[in-house]
């Protein structure tokens, strides 16, 4: 949770630097968002199942000519259980349960084009900055294996918000695909993610 807050921090104060440099014009918008994530290509390899338990905050604040800039963070948590086959001189004699775990926090700076609308504001960018990432397999709790590094990554999105009659809060609606380039202490990284939340706009 510590980790989080500081990186939530950061991302807080990119963002207002940038609207310092860039002089923003007025209105901007915050969005807190449940996300769930798939998995995909060497990623599969270590786990497939599908996440449910992730979440992402993103500011974004205008700057001209529908031109968004803003910054992202979050997490995922993806968890899956195996069962190995343990063999003793030829013989089949147990599964051992082993559980692989991957957790995933982005720290994007996030470009958009978003269309100017009343009803539905329609918008795509990306994303591009670093990804933390903590792998590790676990066999009756004990950790066997475990690995956390960094990863320079990219974030194409596509998104719609959906302002509400009443005030300045609407849903928002947006998806993702998720890459992060490999390392010297691991391989890359890539998922799809949906995200569903509610956005303040001022």
């Amino acid at each position: 949770m510590k980790k989080i807050l500081v990186t939530f921090t950061i991302i807080l104060f990119t963002s207002s630097l940038f609207a310092q440099l860039f002089r923003f014009n007025s209105g901007g918008m915050i969005s807190v968002q449940w996300n769930m994530a798939k998995p995909l290509g060497s990623m599969t390899d270590f786990i497939k199942n599908t996440s449910f338990t992730g979440m992402n905050i993103d500011y974004r604040h205008c700057y001209k000519n529908n031109i968004i800039l803003g910054g992202r963070t979050g997490w995922n948590s993806f968890y899956e259980n195996r069962k190995l086959l343990i063999i003793e001189d030829g013989e089949f004699t147990s599964y051992k349960n082993i559980q692989h775990k991957v957790i995933t926090a982005p720290i994007m700076f996030v470009v958009d084009y978003m269309v100017n609308s009343d009803k539905i504001i329609p918008y795509a960018g990306v994303g591009i900055g670093a990804y933390y990432i903590g792998q590790s397999t676990v066999s009756n709790n004990v950790i066997n294996e475990s690995n956390n590094s960094f990863h320079f990554g990219v974030s194409p999105e596509l998104g719609i918000t959906i302002p509400f009659i009443v005030s300045n809060f609407g849903l928002n609606v947006s998806s993702r695909y998720n890459y992060a380039l490999g390392n010297s202490k691991s391989d890359s990284y890539s998922w799809f993610d949906f995200s569903i939340g509610i956005s303040f706009m001022y």
